[in-house]
Protein backbone atom coordinates (compact mmCIF):
# COMPACT_ATOMS: atom_id res chain seq x y z
CA UNK A 1 0.00 0.00 0.00
CA UNK A 2 1.42 3.42 -0.99
CA UNK A 3 1.61 6.56 1.15
CA UNK A 4 -1.60 8.00 -0.29
CA UNK A 5 -3.50 4.85 0.63
CA UNK A 6 -1.94 4.76 4.08
CA UNK A 7 -2.98 8.35 4.76
CA UNK A 8 -6.54 7.38 3.91
CA UNK A 9 -6.33 4.47 6.32
CA UNK A 10 -4.88 6.69 9.05
CA UNK A 11 -7.72 9.18 8.61
CA UNK A 12 -10.25 6.36 9.00
CA UNK A 13 -8.43 4.97 12.04
CA UNK A 14 -8.25 8.22 13.96
CA UNK A 15 -11.60 9.72 13.00
CA UNK A 16 -13.42 7.46 15.44
CA UNK A 17 -10.68 7.46 18.04
CA UNK A 18 -10.22 11.07 19.12
CA UNK A 19 -12.49 10.98 22.16
CA UNK A 20 -10.77 7.95 23.68
CA UNK A 21 -7.35 8.23 22.06
CA UNK A 22 -5.27 8.14 25.22
CA UNK A 23 -6.98 5.02 26.56
CA UNK A 24 -6.64 3.28 23.20
CA UNK A 25 -2.96 4.27 23.08
CA UNK A 26 -2.32 2.63 26.44
CA UNK A 27 -4.17 -0.51 25.39
CA UNK A 28 -2.52 -0.76 21.98
CA UNK A 29 0.98 -0.39 23.45
CA UNK A 30 0.45 -2.27 26.74
CA UNK A 31 1.23 1.05 28.47
CA UNK A 32 4.64 1.19 26.79
CA UNK A 33 3.85 4.47 25.04
CA UNK A 34 4.51 6.23 28.32
CA UNK A 35 8.08 4.96 28.24
CA UNK A 36 8.47 5.96 24.59
CA UNK A 37 7.17 9.46 25.31
CA UNK A 38 9.73 9.69 28.13
CA UNK A 39 12.46 8.81 25.58
CA UNK A 40 11.40 11.84 23.54
CA UNK A 41 10.87 14.12 26.54
CA UNK A 42 14.31 13.44 28.05
CA UNK A 43 16.14 14.17 24.84
CA UNK A 44 13.99 17.10 23.82
CA UNK A 45 14.22 18.62 27.28
CA UNK A 46 18.01 18.37 27.15
CA UNK A 47 18.48 19.79 23.67
CA UNK A 48 15.82 22.45 23.14
CA UNK A 49 14.05 25.29 24.89
CA UNK A 50 12.76 26.93 21.72
CA UNK A 51 9.67 26.41 19.56
CA UNK A 52 8.91 22.73 18.84
CA UNK A 53 6.72 21.37 16.06
CA UNK A 54 4.77 18.23 16.98
CA UNK A 55 3.68 16.48 13.78
CA UNK A 56 0.82 14.14 14.62
CA UNK A 57 0.20 15.74 18.00
CA UNK A 58 -2.99 13.76 18.64
CA UNK A 59 -4.55 14.89 21.90
CA UNK A 60 -1.32 16.44 23.25
CA UNK A 61 -0.06 13.44 25.23
CA UNK A 62 3.58 14.55 24.88
CA UNK A 63 2.76 18.17 25.66
CA UNK A 64 1.00 17.10 28.86
CA UNK A 65 4.10 15.20 29.95
CA UNK A 66 6.35 18.21 29.26
CA UNK A 67 4.08 20.91 30.65
CA UNK A 68 6.50 21.92 33.42
CA UNK A 69 9.65 22.12 31.29
CA UNK A 70 8.91 25.45 29.59
CA UNK A 71 9.03 24.03 26.06
CA UNK A 72 6.60 25.73 23.64
CA UNK A 73 4.83 23.59 21.06
CA UNK A 74 2.98 24.01 17.80
CA UNK A 75 0.75 20.98 17.30
CA UNK A 76 -0.31 19.62 13.92
CA UNK A 77 -2.49 16.61 13.16
CA UNK A 78 -4.13 15.24 10.02
CA UNK A 79 -7.33 14.51 11.96
CA UNK A 80 -9.59 17.54 12.63
CA UNK A 81 -11.28 15.48 15.34
CA UNK A 82 -7.97 15.09 17.18
CA UNK A 83 -7.31 18.81 16.90
CA UNK A 84 -10.73 19.61 18.37
CA UNK A 85 -10.08 17.40 21.39
CA UNK A 86 -6.60 18.89 21.79
CA UNK A 87 -7.97 22.45 21.70
CA UNK A 88 -10.43 21.63 24.47
CA UNK A 89 -7.48 20.98 26.79
CA UNK A 90 -6.30 24.62 26.54
CA UNK A 91 -2.71 23.50 27.16
CA UNK A 92 -0.61 26.51 28.25
CA UNK A 93 2.56 25.24 26.54
CA UNK A 94 0.86 24.95 23.12
CA UNK A 95 0.86 28.18 21.12
CA UNK A 96 -0.93 26.90 17.99
CA UNK A 97 -2.94 23.85 16.88
CA UNK A 98 -3.81 23.12 13.28
CA UNK A 99 -4.91 20.28 10.99
CA UNK A 100 -2.65 19.62 8.00
CA UNK A 101 -0.67 16.97 6.10
CA UNK A 102 2.80 15.98 7.33
CA UNK A 103 4.12 16.08 3.76
CA UNK A 104 2.92 19.65 3.20
CA UNK A 105 3.58 21.54 6.41
CA UNK A 106 1.88 24.98 6.44
CA UNK A 107 4.80 26.90 7.93
CA UNK A 108 7.56 29.16 6.56
CA UNK A 109 11.12 27.91 6.13
CA UNK A 110 13.21 27.74 9.29
CA UNK A 111 10.34 28.28 11.72
CA UNK A 112 11.17 25.69 14.39
CA UNK A 113 14.03 24.99 16.78
CA UNK A 114 13.07 21.30 17.02
CA UNK A 115 10.45 18.87 15.75
CA UNK A 116 8.94 15.67 17.08
CA UNK A 117 6.61 13.10 15.57
CA UNK A 118 5.06 9.99 17.11
CA UNK A 119 3.22 7.35 15.05
CA UNK A 120 3.32 9.36 11.80
CA UNK A 121 6.39 7.96 9.95
CA UNK A 122 4.74 4.67 8.91
CA UNK A 123 1.98 6.55 7.06
CA UNK A 124 4.04 9.00 4.99
CA UNK A 125 6.46 9.09 2.09
CA UNK A 126 9.90 9.10 3.73
CA UNK A 127 11.56 11.45 1.25
CA UNK A 128 8.72 13.97 1.28
CA UNK A 129 8.48 13.96 5.06
CA UNK A 130 12.25 14.41 5.45
CA UNK A 131 12.26 17.33 3.00
CA UNK A 132 9.48 19.10 4.89
CA UNK A 133 11.15 18.58 8.26
CA UNK A 134 14.37 20.00 6.85
CA UNK A 135 12.54 22.96 5.34
CA UNK A 136 10.65 24.09 8.46
CA UNK A 137 13.51 23.60 10.95
CA UNK A 138 16.51 25.83 11.57
CA UNK A 139 20.15 24.71 11.24
CA UNK A 140 21.10 22.84 14.39
CA UNK A 141 17.49 21.78 15.08
CA UNK A 142 16.84 18.38 16.62
CA UNK A 143 14.19 16.06 15.18
CA UNK A 144 12.93 13.14 17.26
CA UNK A 145 10.66 10.47 15.78
CA UNK A 146 9.28 7.13 16.82
CA UNK A 147 6.74 4.70 15.48
CA UNK A 148 5.85 1.04 15.33
CA UNK A 149 8.17 -1.11 13.24
CA UNK A 150 8.33 -4.78 12.38
CA UNK A 151 9.72 -6.32 15.60
CA UNK A 152 13.36 -7.35 15.66
CA UNK A 153 15.61 -8.94 18.24
CA UNK A 154 15.22 -11.81 20.68
CA UNK A 155 11.74 -10.73 21.77
CA UNK A 156 10.47 -10.38 18.18
CA UNK A 157 8.39 -13.63 18.17
CA UNK A 158 6.47 -12.52 21.28
CA UNK A 159 5.72 -9.09 19.85
CA UNK A 160 4.77 -10.56 16.48
CA UNK A 161 2.29 -12.81 18.29
CA UNK A 162 0.86 -9.83 20.16
CA UNK A 163 0.64 -7.64 17.04
CA UNK A 164 -0.90 -10.27 14.80
CA UNK A 165 -3.08 -11.98 17.40
CA UNK A 166 -3.61 -9.70 20.37
CA UNK A 167 -4.48 -6.53 18.47
CA UNK A 168 -6.90 -8.39 16.21
CA UNK A 169 -8.60 -9.96 19.22
CA UNK A 170 -9.02 -6.53 20.80
CA UNK A 171 -10.42 -5.22 17.49
CA UNK A 172 -12.99 -8.01 17.40
CA UNK A 173 -14.15 -7.28 20.94
CA UNK A 174 -14.38 -3.55 20.34
CA UNK A 175 -16.21 -4.09 17.06
CA UNK A 176 -18.83 -6.26 18.76
CA UNK A 177 -19.24 -3.49 21.33
CA UNK A 178 -19.72 -0.92 18.55
CA UNK A 179 -16.67 1.10 19.62
CA UNK A 180 -14.90 3.39 17.15
CA UNK A 181 -11.49 2.27 18.41
CA UNK A 182 -11.99 -1.09 16.68
CA UNK A 183 -10.66 0.30 13.38
CA UNK A 184 -7.35 1.19 15.00
CA UNK A 185 -6.69 -2.29 16.31
CA UNK A 186 -7.98 -3.92 13.11
CA UNK A 187 -5.69 -2.01 10.72
CA UNK A 188 -2.49 -1.73 12.76
CA UNK A 189 -1.18 -5.32 12.40
CA UNK A 190 -1.08 -5.16 8.59
CA UNK A 191 0.45 -1.68 8.56
CA UNK A 192 3.16 -2.64 11.06
CA UNK A 193 3.98 -5.83 9.20
CA UNK A 194 4.41 -4.01 5.88
CA UNK A 195 6.14 -0.80 6.99
CA UNK A 196 9.82 -0.22 6.23
CA UNK A 197 9.93 3.35 7.53
CA UNK A 198 12.66 2.46 10.04
CA UNK A 199 14.98 1.68 7.13
CA UNK A 200 13.80 4.31 4.67
CA UNK A 201 13.38 7.44 6.78
CA UNK A 202 16.87 7.59 8.37
CA UNK A 203 18.39 7.42 4.88
CA UNK A 204 16.00 10.11 3.65
CA UNK A 205 16.83 12.30 6.65
CA UNK A 206 20.55 12.06 5.91
CA UNK A 207 19.95 12.91 2.24
CA UNK A 208 17.80 15.83 3.40
CA UNK A 209 20.50 17.47 5.51
CA UNK A 210 20.35 15.72 8.88
CA UNK A 211 22.97 13.79 10.79
CA UNK A 212 21.94 10.88 12.98
CA UNK A 213 22.51 11.46 16.68
CA UNK A 214 20.79 8.30 17.90
CA UNK A 215 18.77 5.43 16.45
CA UNK A 216 17.37 2.90 18.88
CA UNK A 217 14.90 0.03 18.95
CA UNK A 218 12.70 0.19 22.04
CA UNK A 219 10.69 -2.52 23.84
CA UNK A 220 12.13 -5.50 22.04
CA UNK A 221 12.26 -3.73 18.69
CA UNK A 222 8.51 -3.16 18.31
CA UNK A 223 9.19 0.59 18.11
CA UNK A 224 12.00 2.36 16.30
CA UNK A 225 13.15 5.74 17.64
CA UNK A 226 15.27 8.19 15.65
CA UNK A 227 17.06 11.38 16.72
CA UNK A 228 18.59 13.52 14.00
CA UNK A 229 20.13 16.96 13.88
CA UNK A 230 19.79 19.48 11.07
CA UNK A 231 23.15 20.40 9.60
CA UNK A 232 24.03 24.06 9.28
CA UNK A 233 26.21 26.95 10.35
CA UNK A 234 25.31 26.68 14.02
CA UNK A 235 25.81 22.93 14.27
CA UNK A 236 28.85 23.36 16.54
CA UNK A 237 26.66 25.17 19.06
CA UNK A 238 24.13 22.34 18.89
CA UNK A 239 26.91 19.79 19.47
CA UNK A 240 28.18 21.61 22.54
CA UNK A 241 24.63 21.71 23.85
CA UNK A 242 24.37 17.95 23.43
CA UNK A 243 27.48 17.26 25.54
CA UNK A 244 26.86 19.92 28.20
Amino acid sequence: MGPQGLRGVSTEIFAGLAGSYELALDLATMYQDRRWKDWVARRLGACSKGLVLDVGCGTLVLEDRMARLGTRFVGLDLSPQMVRVARAKSAPNVVLLTSADAESLPFPDGTFDSAVSCYVPKYVDAAGFARELARVTRPGADVLLYDFAKPRGLAAPFFQMYIQGGLRAVALGLGLAGRGEAATFRELPKIIQETRWDEELPRAMERGGFETVEAERLTGGVVFAYWGRRKGDDISGADSRRHA
